[in-house]
């Protein structure tokens, strides 16, 4: 029992320290400007320190909503052709049929070698020679598949029975409706913790939207979130403010979809 208790007492400890730079984000965005820059651990010491000042001035002067709409419009995108176009592909790969099958499929597990910053040059010529630069859809684009989500979907349905797929095709129906009707019913767990994964990847994303990015009123919010920094002074609660509307709705969205993310990866975990 002692052993035990120890071991939770470490994970409370660990677990605290993991969030703490989490609450003195949101402390320092609520505090008042003029107690930001307090040499304290924790900004506020009274309720009286608390304030929306930062928040005023954040959609006062900051083009948050447009940001928040640019962001919200990438990712919806982003997250609904990354699914399909990743469930297509690992139902073909788990459950079709055709020449060079095995060797396909090495060779996307092979792209997961490539570190992404080496793609970002020919990414952004393919753009430019497209006619996509500094849209939302050039920032879109990239991200709509990947060999980690073609592998996840692969493994997942690799579990789908072939007695009921051939049943299928028995009675007709097309590999299309074989798809819809029958595959992505079954894998919706694998596809919802796919989608999870990609919504807030895509909402995190602040590299390449950087690059691909001129306007203000085309950036997203991690891009745009970067530009509240001065070139030599930092308000920190005017920075922490646009975190806090950043990251929150993150957080809220896997506080209620964290289960379906374990229940996802658990049921892949046991295919094939």
């Amino acid at each position: 029992m002692l052993g035990r208790g120890f071991v939770y007492s470490l994970l409370a400890l660990w677990a605290l320290l993991s969030l703490f730079p989490l609450v003195w984000m949101f402390l320092t965005a609520f505090v008042k400007p003029e107690l930001v820059r307090t040499t304290a651990i924790l900004p506020v010491s009274s309720w009286s320190d608390l304030s929306l000042e930062n928040f005023r001035i954040l959609w006062k002067h900051a083009r948050m909503g447009r940001w928040f709409a640019n962001t919200v419009a990438v990712c919806g995108v982003a997250t609904v052709l990354h699914v399909l176009f990743d469930s297509m592909a690992g139902y073909a790969f788990a459950r079709k049929e055709f020449a060079g099958r095995s060797f396909l499929f090495w060779l996307v597990l092979g792209t997961m070698m490539i570190p992404g910053q080496v793609l970002i040059v020919p990414m952004f010529l393919l753009m430019r020679n497209l006619g996509l630069i500094d849209t939302l859809a050039a920032v879109a684009l990239p991200s709509l598949s990947s060999p980690f989500g073609i592998f996840m979907m692969r493994q997942f349905m690799l579990g789908l029975p072939r007695d009921l797929l051939d049943a299928a095709r028995i009675d007709g129906a097309s590999e299309l409706g074989i798809y819809w009707r029958i595959v992505a019913p079954l894998a919706a767990p694998a596809m919802a913790t796919l989608a999870i994964f990609v919504f807030m990847s895509s909402w995190n994303a602040f590299m390449w939207p950087l690059v691909v990015l001129f306007s203000a009123d085309h950036y997203t919010l991690a891009v745009g979130l970067a530009t509240l920094q001065g070139k030599h002074t930092v308000d920190y609660g005017l920075l922490m403010a646009g975190a806090s509307v950043t990251a929150a709705p993150m957080i809220v969205a896997f506080l209620f979809m964290s289960r379906y993310v374990v229940r996802g990866l658990s049921a892949g975990a046991l295919k094939g």
